[in-house]
């Protein structure tokens, strides 16, 4: 019987330190584009919502004696497999030597914002990926280098075309910094903001000028290196000049109609830093593990625009 996990402890210490990390790591759109459902094995279904199947008007009538109808997974619903994914990082006794003895959890602690902050990197990264993968852009729309569009209009279009086919309005709104960096600059936005040309745009105040004024609204930070070590580094925004809308829910199922989702299995993740000794290594390794699937759940539910 393989005895690896055991042999790695959870440091209980380094844990409730890297789950105050990345709590700080909010800058992220993972989470907020694609929210972590916690299912009990990696492997499952969940209802997807497309134009066919999507918000079907149920019979609700029962006759006496009679079953009631029944809401369940169908033969079509897809199916979520969630890979193995893992990030450690060590400690090297010469560098514990380095540090001396007066501070041995500081050492520690800017290990494990590296690996929780790379954590956060890849997983925005892959989502990204996936979502752009999964849902195609609008065409015709998201010329913002051109004054005669209305970048408010336009977003107000994609709103009313998702509550026309959801039956309800979009609550979230994700955008790239590029796209964020054109939006609050463009002379209609401005014009319609009364003192913007002295104030500044906020998101809040942007928010207020939508179709759905009480849609929550995030801007994508963090960044990632395009070249390889040893290369000079190419820093790239990683949502990119990109604008998402879309339906979410802060407590997501298999069931709910968000318009993507992480399904996530197992144990493991932020919520574990693993402890364990590699002797040929001469280092203490520092571990997290999770299974995770992220997958786009409703096209309905989402419209994207490419900012040019």
């Amino acid at each position: 019987m393989s005895t690896g996990r055991q042999a790695a402890a959870v440091n209980q210490t380094l844990t409730n330190f890297a789950a105050g990390v990345a709590q700080d790591r909010r800058s992220a759109l993972a989470e907020f584009l694609a929210p972590t459902v916690r299912v009990p094995a990696t492997i499952g279904q969940y209802k997807e919502y497309d134009e066919k199947n999507a918000f079907q008007i149920y019979s609700t009538a029962r006759a006496l004696g009679g079953p009631a109808t029944r809401i369940k997974f169908e033969a079509t619903d897809p199916t979520f497999n969630c890979k193995p994914h893992a990030l450690e990082i060590p400690i090297d006794d010469s560098e514990r030597d380095a540090a001396g003895e007066s501070d041995p959890l500081g050492l520690e602690e800017s290990k494990i914002e590296t690996l929780v902050t790379d954590v956060a990197i890849a997983h925005e990264d892959q989502t990204l990926t996936i979502i752009k993968a999964g849902l195609s852009a609008v065409s015709a729309v998201g010329v913002w280098s051109d004054a005669a569009n209305d970048p408010i209009a336009e977003i107000d279009d994609q709103i009313e075309a998702i509550a026309t086919a959801c039956g309800m309005m979009p609550n979230a709104i994700a955008l790239g910094l590029g796209a964020w960096a054109v939006l609050r600059h463009h002379p209609k936005v401005v014009a319609r903001q009364p003192g913007a040309q002295v104030i500044g745009l906020s998101l809040g105040q942007f928010t207020s000028m939508l179709l759905n004024p009480g849609i929550e609204a995030r801007v994508g930070v963090l960044s990632k290196d395009t070249t390889k070590f040893g290369k000079t580094a190419s820093k790239t925004n990683i949502v990119g000049a990109e604008v998402f809308i879309f339906l979410r829910s802060d407590n997501p199922t298999t069931y709910d109609p968000s318009f993507a989702k992480t399904f996530m299995g197992g144990t493991g993740g932020i919520s574990a830093v693993r402890e364990y000794r590699d002797e040929s290594a001469r280092s203490d390794v520092y571990a997290v593990d999770f299974s995770k699937d992220t997958q786009v759940v409703s096209t309905i539910a989402g419209r994207r625009l490419t900012i040019s």
